[in-house]
């Protein structure tokens, strides 16, 4: 008996390890998300970010690799000759060369090079055009993930519709058949709802594909894989606030403040090094070095000392006009780059009105398409209740139904539009 109890206590001990495990694992393959929390899990996880990530880091490496070049050079080595019994004859005497081993250290040290001190700048502005290009794509995947948790709530609210249409119309299919059957109504209203129902049940298997397509681009977003199960949080509706929208649309935009401007201005900071760095081919580079030989064993014939201290320096004096053309290709292309900067801020300016026509367009139409669907409710309704009446036919109630679903799907599309204009402007505006 006591053994009968101790055998069924660790069966249950097993189990609510098993069911425990079951739990994790299923709360590991799940994650509810806000708009706001998915935001965050992207800039945390998605692979993009991830690597703009290392690139920062390869720069700052970079930045170390160019100064260790003008920091002292050390360098221990070591050399062994054996002259194989070789023997040298001076003035009728032979001399036998012996063999030797000797260590070396040497010290160096750049003193001045003008490629060195420009190629160090220009190492740190890399990292600031890699920092810089982080930060705009956060804000590039901010409105990315924005809009891909807009298109999975869209094609759910979609399907929602779809789905409520389909219980409508096989019930107006179920009373249409009795009406039939009584002689109330003719078949071929039948007919035709029946082509309605076969074709809302194609719309349903498409509104299921799209939804799924929707959650794969959000999990592609958000850095997780196809087999976890998001769950959205935030409703549709929630995202259109009038005074967010009216804050939005006044708030003023400095183009200077744009990270494409931010990176504009780097691109030309680092041309002007390379005109610099240029300039610096016709500058002397000057260097030290010592050296210690530790003779172990030593040659008996040896004239090379054991302290060596040197300074090497050296000029180009005519490089056949390959310099100057150098300087002047780099001058170009700081023109060019300048060019490129008044261009920019044009396009800047115009993309700036653009999104904020697009964005009153697309409140305007958001407002016209919410009555519009008020409109088509009360008038399906009023064919419905004729249609059961006997008053209104088949077709009538067809093209009822059609239109209720056109200005449905109406709607859901001008909601979509406007909160997908929103989130331009706002990453136009550097706002997360």
């Amino acid at each position: 008996m006591i053994k009968f109890k101790q055998t069924l206590w660790l069966w249950l001990a097993c189990m609510c390890i098993g069911i425990s495990s079951f739990n994790v694992q299923a709360q590991q393959n799940t994650l509810k998300l806000s708009l706001d929390e998915a935001k965050t899990y992207a800039l945390q996880n998605n692979r993009t970010l991830q690597k703009g990530n290392i690139s920062i880091d390869l720069t700052e490496k970079s930045i170390w690799e160019q100064i260790s070049a003008g920091l002292p050079q050390v360098k221990l080595s070591s050399n062994y000759q054996n002259y194989m019994g070789y023997k040298f004859d001076i003035f009728g005497m032979s001399y036998p060369l012996t063999s030797s081993f000797n260590a070396q250290l040497q010290v160096s040290q750049l003193l001045f090079s003008g490629n060195y001190f420009v190629g160090v700048q220009i190492a740190k502005i890399a990292k600031q055009i890699s920092v810089s290009n982080q930060k705009k794509s956060e804000l590039d995947v901010i409105q990315q993930v924005s809009q891909s948790y807009y298109n999975v709530l869209v094609t759910q609210e979609m399907k929602k519709i779809i789905t409520e249409n389909l219980v409508n119309l096989h019930q107006l299919l179920k009373n249409t058949e009795a009406m039939a059957m009584a002689g109330v109504t003719e078949r071929t209203n039948v007919d035709q709802l029946n082509v309605e129902v076969f074709s809302m049940e194609n719309s349903m298997k498409t509104s299921e594909r799209q939804l799924e397509l929707a959650y794969n681009m959000l999990r592609l977003q958000l850095g997780v894989n196809a087999n976890v199960e998001l769950v959205l949080t935030d409703s549709l509706n929630s995202f259109v606030r009038d005074e967010a929208i009216s804050s939005l649309m006044l708030e003023p935009f400095v183009a200077d403040n744009s990270y494409d401007m931010v990176l504009m201005n780097q691109n030309i900071q680092l041309t002007k090094k390379e005109v610099n760095l240029a300039a610096t081919n016709f500058l002397p580079t000057v260097s030290c070095y010592y050296s210690y030989t530790d003779k172990f064993k030593q040659s008996s014939f040896d004239t090379q000392p054991p302290n060596t201290f040197g300074i090497t320096a050296s000029l180009p004096l005519f490089t056949g006009g390959g310099n100057y053309s150098k300087v002047k290709q780099a001058k170009l292309k700081l023109k060019s780059a300048e060019l490129d900067k008044d261009n920019l801020k044009d396009q800047l300016s115009v993309q700036e009105k653009q999104l904020r026509f697009n964005l009153r367009n697309a409140y305007e139409n958001y407002l016209n398409q919410k009555k519009n669907i008020d409109v088509s409710n009360r008038v399906f309704g009023n064919i419905t209740k004729k249609y059961q009446q006997g008053v209104s036919s088949g077709l009538d109630l067809t093209n009822g139904n059609n239109n209720l679903l056109l200005a449905q799907s109406n709607y859901i599309s001008s909601l979509l539009q406007l909160l997908n204009a929103e989130a331009e402007l706002n990453n136009l505006l550097g706002k997360k």
